[in-house]
């Protein structure tokens, strides 16, 4: 269908029926997608029980002047994802082509964990882990060193290519397990449109070449040439959905079909299944530590016809919905279409982590007029669940530290802040009558009751940046569950607008009387009573069990640091056979690892697991279920870029006083070293037993050589 053929009014899900459209957008979020994914599971039961209940009283002929809860319609046309968030939607919608099936899973420390799609559930929870006890596959493996192959990969003959510092292998069979078995006739949801456009962001490794003119018409002019590496996947998903929408903005734009009702072949992937589920996992390529992915089949006018969030782009009609910026490829490349202009992608949050535009534009009733933020006439709203919303690190000491290495240490987190700086969405964000931006974000109570306190860490895998939750199952659980929690609560009190709104005085003018369940709090200030737009009922209307916070054992941490340990040597050798050709050269490379670099590699893996884990409260032992103070204390004795640790040292890093240091330190002697200061006079040094240097370290003349060879221990 092109731009022309869909009318003003085209996004009706039923003629006549009062309709909210939804766009959902997720976050990167590495293993913390497993909270994404419990999000979006809940959401999804939410409207297929507000769907069966209004086709129940359809069925027994209930006027609708009689029914108990509201009839307007909600359509979701619409979902884009970066990293974790990507994979998702991605897998998400793959999950819904399954008949709705409730699971029930028990873990001995988090408790009951509920999931409607268990094929999301299995991608997220169950599948990706570091350590496999059972001997499959796993993140740390070697299965990609072995020459385990995935249907992109160079000849088998050939030696295996060093990707990645994990064995990305696992997330293909992710991947695979998720296309296995779909059912050629899936089902249709009344929520999903006929057609839901699906929107993956990739970092473009080659970067897409543009030139702005200062020629003011003079075609003789120079222009100034710039590379754009925000790049993006558009596929429309269809078979699932029963409600009809025409984008204006996301028709036009080109994008590959998926067909559920053509479902693929695991042991060979058609071509445009291949394009899918490349795209879903180079969006989630962490760069470095998973492998990135080539994008195939990209054609030049991918970009020549690409649309573009940008409102200051003039269509090229009047009046027309054509928002293209064109490329300018080299001269030596043909621009004729069908050219191809394939590349290779990172993680596509690098640069756009939240692509929360792509959502509100696809959801433009005539782009680029935004759309209605006032509550009485709003009609459709962007939904985004970030796993992650965190402050960016600011520091806080105001230091002026202009060393070489502070430079360069700090340049590519610049880059990424000021990459997802968003001003228009921050001034959006100020406006409290807004009410087409929603967000999700983990919160986590210290009890069972709506006032109780707030806890510092609300998710289980936020420990190493995100990788954490890949330490244990029951990190995954727990985020899964939370996120089946969290959603429960902003549908219930968040996700609610008064009755003069366009879409719910209709939806609730018949029922009002008798809905008072579907009542969410008033606005601070008001004493106007919302309504929810997507009633809780049946399954939905029952809060979801709140997970009980998950630990770990010593032993699961010495497991993973075996397995760290074992896929750091097998990428060392990688390393050496490939990019080293002197065998001498390789022989004292070799013998430098036996020395340092194998122990270097124990100690990072350790230490940083702990530290994360102390800190969190989410290892079993003498800290466990302490108070913040104590942890605190705890996990800077475990921090890996120091040796030993000062009283002072540890209160700049905590906030603590020293006085607050020094007390858990006495408390907790038994299981702290106290070593002897580097001079006369200064203070006594800290760190756990078992960091202890060992006995024959100690030994002064063995001590002098230490210390010559590797430098002297660091103290804060």
């Amino acid at each position: 269908m092109s731009a022309n053929q869909t009318s003003t009014k085209s996004s009706q899900a039923k003629m006549g029926t009062p309709t909210f459209y939804i766009g959902l957008t997720m976050a990167g979020a590495i293993s913390a997608g497993a909270y994404s994914a419990g999000a979006f599971d809940f959401l999804m039961e939410a409207l297929d029980a507000w769907e069966a209940e209004k086709k129940r009283l359809r069925d027994a002929n209930v006027p609708e002047s009689q029914w108990a809860v509201p009839c307007h319609e909600v359509v979701i046309p619409v979902m884009s994802g970066a990293s974790a968030g990507g994979i998702t939607g991605a897998l998400g919608l793959i999950a819904l082509a399954d008949t709705p099936a409730a699971e029930q899973h028990q873990y001995t420390q988090v408790g009951t964990v509920t999931t409607r799609l268990p094929r999301l559930y299995k991608a997220w929870v169950q599948m990706p882990k570091f350590v496999d006890a059972a001997g499959g596959p796993d993140l740390l493996g070697t299965g990609d060193l072995k020459g385990q192959q995935e249907v992109e990969d160079q000849d088998p003959n050939q030696e295996p290519q060093l990707l990645s510092l994990l064995d990305s292998t696992i997330l293909w069979q992710v991947v695979k397990s998720s296309f296995a078995n779909l059912p050629s006739n899936p089902t249709q949801r009344v929520y999903l449109a006929d057609t839901i456009h699906l929107f993956l962001t990739h970092t473009n490794l080659r970067g897409v070449p543009f030139e702005i003119g200062f020629g003011a018409g003079n075609a003789n002019q120079p222009g100034y040439p710039m590379l754009s590496h925000a790049d993006r996947r558009h596929f429309t998903v269809t078979s699932i959905g029963l409600a009809q929408f025409a984008s204006k903005w996301a028709m036009p734009d080109p994008a590959l079909n998926i067909d559920l009702t053509i479902p693929p072949n695991v042991t060979h992937l058609s071509d445009v299944w291949k394009d899918f589920a490349f795209a879903a996992l180079g969006t989630s390529a962490f760069p470095v530590g998973l492998r990135a992915r080539i994008i195939r089949d990209v054609v030049i006018e991918d970009y020549s016809e690409r649309q573009w969030t940008l409102g200051s782009l003039k269509p090229s009609v009047p009046g027309g919905t054509l928002f293209r910026l064109p490329a300018r490829f080299p001269p030596s490349l043909p621009t004729m279409k069908g050219t191809r202009v394939d590349y290779v992608t990172t993680d596509g949050g690098v640069i756009n982590n939240e692509p929360f535009e792509l959502a509100r534009w696809t959801l433009m009733d005539n782009p680029p007029d935004g759309n209605p933020r006032d509550i009485k006439d709003c009609d459709r709203a962007v939904i985004m669940i970030d796993p992650f919303p965190e402050r960016p690190d600011f520091d806080e000491s105001l230091s002026l530290d202009n060393g070489l290495a502070a430079v360069i240490g700090r340049l590519i987190p610049i880059l990424k802040d000021q990459a997802r700086f968003k001003p228009d969405d921050l001034v959006a964000a100020l406006d409290e009558s807004i009410l087409s931006r929603f967000l999700i974000a983990p919160r986590r109570r210290s009890g069972p009751q709506q006032n109780a306190p707030l806890e510092p860490f609300a998710i289980a895998c936020g420990l190493l940046g995100g990788f954490g939750g890949f330490l244990s199952e029951e990190f995954r659980a727990h985020d899964y569950q939370l996120g089946r929690l969290n959603a429960h609560f902003f549908l219930r009190n968040s996700f609610a607008a008064p009755l003069n709104n366009q879409i719910l005085s209709q939806g609730y003018a018949a029922a009002t009387a008798r809905v008072s369940a579907f009542q969410a709090p008033p606005p601070e200030g008001s004493k106007v009573p919302d309504y929810q737009i997507i009633p809780l009922v049946g399954s939905a209307a029952q809060m979801p069990q709140p997970p009980m916070w998950p630990r770990v054992a010593r032993s699961d941490v010495d497991a993973f640091v075996e397995r760290a340990r074992g896929r750091a040597k097998a990428v060392f050798e990688a390393l050496l056979r490939q990019k080293i050709r002197s065998r001498t050269v390789r022989l004292l490379l070799r013998m430098g690892w036996t020395l340092w670099g194998s122990g270097a590699v124990d100690d990072a893996a350790q230490w940083s697991m702990l530290h994360g884990l102390l800190l969190r409260d989410q290892i079993d032992g003498p800290t466990a279920g302490k108070s913040s103070d104590d942890r605190m204390v705890i996990a800077a004795l475990a921090n890996a870029s120091f040796d030993f640790r000062t009283t002072l040292g540890i209160a700049r890093e905590t906030g603590l006083s020293e006085a607050v240091v020094s007390r858990a330190l006495k408390n907790y002697a038994s299981i702290i070293y106290q070593g002897s200061p580097p001079k006369s006079g200064a203070g006594p040094i800290y760190t756990l037993q078992e960091r202890r240097p060992s006995w024959y370290r100690r030994i002064p003349i063995i001590k002098d050589l230490n210390a010559w060879f590797a430098g002297d221990p660091v103290i804060d």
